[in-house]
């Protein structure tokens, strides 16, 4: 009976380590920090880079992580990276600036753009607008990613009230 136990201890350790070892699926991206960067690289033209932006800078405005205040979004991204936004209602929200973009290549010709961000917690670093930490891209840009983090991002229509941008959560009890 012992010996029983042993066993499928054993086996649900393994396949606790099993599961943690497989992580999700990554993508390779290009990700640059401006248009002359992206045509520099020689990956895609003039006119591919600078239409790429510009649908980037589009998903931007809807997609980035708004913030009720300054306050907020300095902690997160830092001092003169937030931009204010006014609303047709006459509110405003905060918005971190757009630091690079990132083309998430798809079947065929067709190519998926998003914006990027460095927060403050990892400032060398490209992050989505998810929070996906990019990896660290090549002098042609090349970069991976997980694959969740290459489809649209959702339009976000709240406002983050506390920092935590670029980090993860945690809690604990006592």
């Amino acid at each position: 009976m012992k010996r029983a136990k042993k066993l499928k201890l054993a086996l649900l350790a393994a396949s606790a380590l099993t599961l943690a070892a497989c992580g999700e699926a990554e993508e390779e991206v290009l990700a640059y920090p401006s248009v002359d960067d992206c045509i520099k690289a020689g990956v895609h033209d003039a006119a591919t880079c600078e239409a790429e932006f510009a649908k980037a800078k589009e998903v931007h405005e809807k997609s980035a992580p708004r913030y009720a205040n300054s306050g907020n979004c300095n902690a997160d991204f830092g001092y003169n990276r937030c931009y204010q936004q006014r609303s047709s209602s006459g509110g405003s929200i905060w918005l971190p600036f757009m630091m690079g973009y990132m083309m998430a290549p798809r079947m065929g010709a067709n190519v998926y753009s998003q914006p990027l961000y460095r927060p403050r917690s990892d400032p060398s670093s490209f992050y989505t607008s998810g929070n996906g930490r990019v990896g660290n891209a090549s002098s042609d840009g090349r970069a991976t990613v997980g694959q969740s983090q290459t489809r649209q991002p959702k339009a976000r229509t709240r406002t983050v009230s506390r920092g935590g941008f670029g980090a993860r959560a945690t809690s604990s009890s006592s």
